[in-house]
Order: C-alpha cells, then sequence, then structure tokens
C-alpha cells in the first residue's frame, strides 16, 4: 500500500447484533462472545495522514474526529463502544475495539483477513488458488446472496493470511472483500455520502449533464453515479468540493478574525498606557 489507512466497522442493524451493540470487552467475553468481522460492516476509510505511535495515539485522534468533526461523506454513528478501527500501518493491520474506557486490540477479527468471493460458483474443488496463505477457511453459502459490505452477489468466499495476487484473483474469477487491509476503499455507505453531497452540488451550481457524476434516481430518492464513472472519479470531485467549501468558510471568518485581532490590540493599547502610572516609582523588584 502507498499510504497507511484506517477503517471503521459498526454493528449491522437487525436483532441479531441489539445484544452486542454499546456493550464492553469483557461482558461480552464473560458471555463467551467474539468480535467477530460478520456481525460489521464497513462504514468508512480514511488516510493516517501522520502515523504515530503507539497506535492510540492514532485511535484517540480518530475518535475524537469522528465524534466532534466527523467529515460529511461518514455515514455512520459517532464511535462508541463496541466499534471497530482498522489500523493499516506499514503494510500490517491490527483491529482496535473500542471498550468502555480504553481502545483494545482484537486480533480474532481480522483471522484470516484476506477474504475473497467466488461470484460464478459454488466454491469447490478446482475452483479457487492454493498458496502458501492457504485457504484457511472456506464458506458457501445456501444459495447466491449480496457479499457482505458489498453490492454484487456471490456463492461463497474464502479466507486466506495473505493475499492473493491480481492473477490468481482474475482466474478464478474472484472478488476481493472491500475490508481486506490491501484494498482498504471506500464503502458503499461512504460512497453513497460522497455522491449526495456532489449531486447537491451538481444541482446547485446548475453543471451540465455532460459533465455530471451523478443522476437522481427517483424510485430510490438518491443520487447515484453514472456508469462511465469510477469511484476514484467520484471521491476526486467530492474532495475539491469540500475544499472550495472550507476555502469559503474560512474566507467568510477573515473579516470577523481581523475585526477581533483589531479590537484586541485597541485592548493591549490602554492595558499598556495604564500600566506605567499604577508601577511608576517602583523598581523591577519591587514589581
Amino acid at each position: 500500500m502507498s499510504q497507511d489507512k484506517y477503517a471503521i466497522y459498526q454493528l449491522k442493524d437487525g436483532p441479531e447484533t441489539r445484544d452486542l451493540r454499546f456493550e464492553p470487552l469483557e461482558r461480552l467475553t464473560q458471555q463467551g462472545r467474539a468480535v467477530d468481522w460478520e456481525n460489521y460492516k464497513h462504514i468508512y476509510t480514511g488516510t493516517l495522514e501522520t502515523r504515530e505511535k503507539p497506535a492510540v495515539v492514532d485511535m484517540e485522534k480518530i475518535f475524537m474526529r469522528f465524534n466532534v468533526g466527523r467529515p460529511e461523506d461518514f455515514a455512520g454513528h459517532s464511535l462508541s463502544t463496541s466499534d471497530v478501527v482498522v489500523l493499516c500501518r506499514n503494510g500490517k493491520a491490527a483491529a482496535y475495539y473500542i471498550d468502555s474506557f480504553d481502545y483494545v486490540e482484537v486480533p480474532d477479527f481480522l483471522e484470516a483477513p484476506y477474504k475473497y468471493y467466488s461470484t460464478q460458483r459454488p466454491v469447490d474443488i478446482g475452483t479457487f488458488p492454493k498458496s502458501d496463505g492457504g485457504p484457511v477457511q472456506i464458506v458457501n453459502f445456501d444459495k447466491r446472496e449480496y457479499a457482505a459490505n458489498a453490492t454484487f452477489r456471490a456463492w461463497g468466499y474464502l479466507a486466506y493470511d495473505t493475499p492473493l495476487t491480481e492473477k490468481q484473483i482474475a482466474d478464478y474469477e474472484l472478488r476481493a472483500a472491500s475490508g481486506n487491509p490491501d484494498n482498504m476503499r471506500v464503502s458503499p455507505y461512504q460512497l453513497a455520502a460522497q455522491l449526495d453531497v456532489i449531486g447537491k452540488w451538481e444541482k446547485a451550481h446548475s453543471v451540465s449533464e455532460t459533465k455530471r457524476l451523478t443522476w437522481y434516481h427517483d424510485d430510490f430518492g438518491v443520487f447515484v453515479k453514472k456508469d462511465w464513472v469510477t469511484n476514484e472519479r467520484v471521491e476526486e470531485r467530492f474532495n475539491s468540493i469540500i475544499d472550495a467549501k472550507t476555502r469559503a468558510a474560512e474566507n467568510r471568518a477573515a473579516p470577523k478574525r481581523i475585526a477581533e485581532q483589531l479590537a484586541e490590540a485597541e485592548k493591549q493599547v490602554e492595558r499598556g498606557v495604564d500600566a506605567p502610572a499604577k508601577n511608576k516609582g517602583k523598581s523591577h523588584e519591587d514589581r
């Protein structure tokens, strides 16, 4: 990976995760429960701009950001107990459970972290590559169903300790899971949030149809990307819109800051005029 990244996972909605939500890790352990990747959905991926050691420093920065100034393309709830953050630094991934008062590493969350879905057929002999890294787990679904945190369907998946090559993936018509440490891209939820921001911006600025990246889906009431548009192009335009908003906000705030600085300077001048009179006749040691 060219950049160190982090990914945020939050529990799926539904009755099957109700008893896991906001639970301290100690209580889960006492109940014989694990922090299982299958119970979570990949919500957000971001770049670690300035990697810190130990990991708790990065975790604290991420926690504060997603509770105080959440990004516009974050579609989850504020970070809290039971959420998991995966840090991928120097090519190595580690998962951390947000506990009541700490961040606890949960290695089992990333046990055999490289998952690949079989999209064309059930997993059987001769339908998957073998390597030093596995597969260490093979799972077939009862029927073809949507893959976790994805918009495509699959017959099952394989898990490996180490990543497959592009050729291996293509030869066996597999698709990498979005949460793989070497494949940390925006989640479907994050992409939808980016498209919402872009779609509203394009509409507000009357962007011509030939230059728009989105169109409005009346049936679902959401903005979706055009067929030819890549996720990378969406992210690029989203970032440019956010940068423009930031610059505009700074420009609006500049006159106020200048006025505040002038007012403070006047107060300092007044205090500076009064100060000598109060200290007149006193030596440096007396003051």
